[in-house]
């Protein structure tokens, strides 16, 4: 037992940490998107011909952290089945990025764990670029950034295990000089300085840029092209990576002469489209893709008016809009926390064999995802003894409420039974409701009462009505005969046990009596007040005309409804 016990700790020690984060290459993955500037500007493009839960990288500064404008961006977002993809920045001091501060840390931390994101991985891109001094307040300090990605990475995890880290996009094309620093170098100081670095990220983030001049050729290898991603995961290799990250293209792209013939320098917007519908058939369905957002969708301006995909002046598309428009894509099925709150118990603890019932409860939305009928559908599992129909689920955002309604068809069969009640959605099973239900065979009902004040209440052509809670009718028998006193119900279906019915009673010619009671498992018994014979005419109540239907009806026969004969 001690041996067991050693082996089993060592087990556990060897385990890595449960993440909550999911690989986005274990799912069906529309793995295009694109690069945007403007958070106004959020285009549907990658979710064209046949493509859905695209993705967009965004930049979050450190001045622009309103809840309510990002959660309105995210709600956006997941109505139109796009995945956002974060990259920090902080602010522009002189002609650089400011150098993050640590102080800032949880304050970042604790505004996008805030945020209710579309689907259940939150990808966060920890800055850009500092091989860069430009982008690392004018120096060059792989270490600090090492140390600032660690420790990011691990207030992000405990604030939340869904968050998906990423390290800033490295330029690999970049030269050592006074303003960069040769990205191999850069990369392997941070890996010595902080060994944890190569545990603490969840993918990996390349800016493979058709170089040189962001015009090379399509079909390129090695570093520096659009394959450089290739070349970079073996680097890292070298450097200790021991698993298999997917990789994120945040930015890639081809300069293009914005339709100028005069800029002979730079491609035409229309061989840009080539190259990215070669780049879709070629390097691009490399198998650990998991992203690729080129860069950028719209920029009106120098630098980078060179590489935007709407026409300077907003007046519609370059010809490699288009392009990228009719590249086959597929389906995305991105995991969403699904999470639905009932108002009450939807199932009883007891049924009635063979019974048809219908139950309602107030179901609330506390997950990611957007209940439509369309993809949402509410099934039982493990009970084929029973049946069930749904009726089409509302529409629902997260905290919204909606009423749910089904039918279920109980088993012939007497016993218990293990149901589960799940809402479906991309094949996955959220469950509503799990219990185990008994079957107990159809009671019976037992009505007494008094026919006027006769001495013995027999008669026939008398109707029992059931209502529930609901006020609807459940079952209805007519015919009836009333022998001394006493009508019998027997395989009374469709009820729940012990729960609350009201009870009425119609004989010809008295008015109607009922009674509310929590009808048994096996018998019931009801005692009904008097029925008074005055309703002559036959509507149900006493009224005027019972009275001068009386005067039509001999008074021996008045009598008798009273006292009998």
């Amino acid at each position: 037992m001690i041996n067991l016990f050693i082996i089993l700790l060592l087990l556990f020690r060897l385990v890595p940490h449960s993440c909550a984060i999911y690989d986005p290459l274990s799912i069906p993955n529309n793995k295009f998107g694109i690069h945007i500037a403007d958070l106004n500007n959020i285009p549907a493009l990658v979710n064209t011909n046949g493509g859905d839960w695209g993705y967009v990288t965004l930049v979050s500064t450190d001045s622009d952290r309103n809840k309510g404008k990002w959660q309105t961006l995210f709600d956006q977002m997941r109505r139109t089945h796009l995945i956002p993809i974060v990259r920090l920045a902080t602010h522009i001091e002189k002609d650089a990025w400011s150098i993050p501060n640590p102080v800032d840390f949880d304050k970042i931390v604790s505004f996008f764990n805030d945020l209710n994101w579309p689907i259940k991985n939150r990808y966060i891109i920890v800055y850009n670029e500092p091989n860069h001094a430009k982008e690392w307040g004018g120096t060059i300090n792989p270490e600090e950034y090492a140390r600032d990605l660690v420790q990011l990475s691990q207030k992000f995890k405990k604030a939340s295990d869904d968050f998906f880290i990423l390290p800033a996009g490295l330029d690999f094309s970049a030269v050592t000089d006074n303003q960069s620093l040769n990205a191999s170098v850069y990369l392997a100081r941070m890996v010595s300085s902080s060994p944890d670095l190569l545990s603490s990220i969840d993918g990996w983030t390349s800016h493979s840029y058709p170089n040189p001049g962001f015009s090379g050729s399509v079909y390129a290898q090695g570093r520096g092209t659009i394959a450089s991603f290739i070349w970079e995961m073996g680097y890292l290799r070298s450097l200790g990576l021991s698993n298999t990250l997917p990789v994120f293209i945040t930015e890639t792209g081809w300069t293009h002469n914005q339709e100028n013939a005069h800029q002979t320098k730079l491609l035409s917007t229309s061989l840009v489209g080539s190259n990215l519908a070669a780049a879709a058939n070629g390097i691009w369905k490399d198998p650990q893709i998991a992203v690729i957002t080129p860069f950028i969708f719209n920029y009106q301006s120098a630098p980078f008016d060179v590489f935007s995909w709407r026409r300077i002046g907003n007046n519609g598309y370059y010809a490699h809009y288009d392009a990228y428009r009719e590249i086959p894509k597929i389906k995305g099925e991105p995991v969403q926390h699904e999470e639905y709150v009932l108002s009450n118990d939807f199932i009883p603890e007891r049924l009635v064999a063979d019974s048809s019932y219908t139950f309602s409860a107030v179901l609330e939305n506390k997950g990611q995802a957007i209940i439509t009928p369309s993809e949402f559908v509410i099934k039982f599992e493990e009970s084929n003894n029973f049946t069930i129909i749904s009726d089409a689920l509302p529409n629902l955002e997260p905290n919204e409420k909606g009423t749910i309604t089904i039918h279920i068809r109980t088993p012939s069969t007497k016993g218990t039974y293990r149901v589960k009640l799940v809402i479906v959605h991309n094949g996955r099973d959220t469950i509503l409701q799990e219990r185990y239900v008994t079957i107990v065979p159809p009671p019976s009902l037992s009505v007494n009462f008094k026919l006027g004040w006769r001495r013995t209440s027999t008669t026939s052509g008398v109707t029992l009505l059931v209502y529930d809670r609901n006020n609807i009718l459940i079952k209805k028998s007519t015919g009836l005969s009333v022998i001394n006193g006493i009508v019998t119900i027997e395989n009374l279906s469709n009820i729940i046990p012990n729960a609350s019915y009201r009870v009425v009673v119609l004989v010809p010619k008295y008015l109607p009596r009922q009674s509310i009671a929590n009808l048994s498992p096996d018998h019931t018994n009801i005692t009904l007040k008097r029925f008074l014979p005055l309703d002559i005419n036959g509507d149900g109540t006493l009224t005027i005309y019972d009275l001068l239907t009386m005067f039509h009806i001999k008074p021996e026969k008045i009598i008798r409804l009273f006292i009998g004969p």
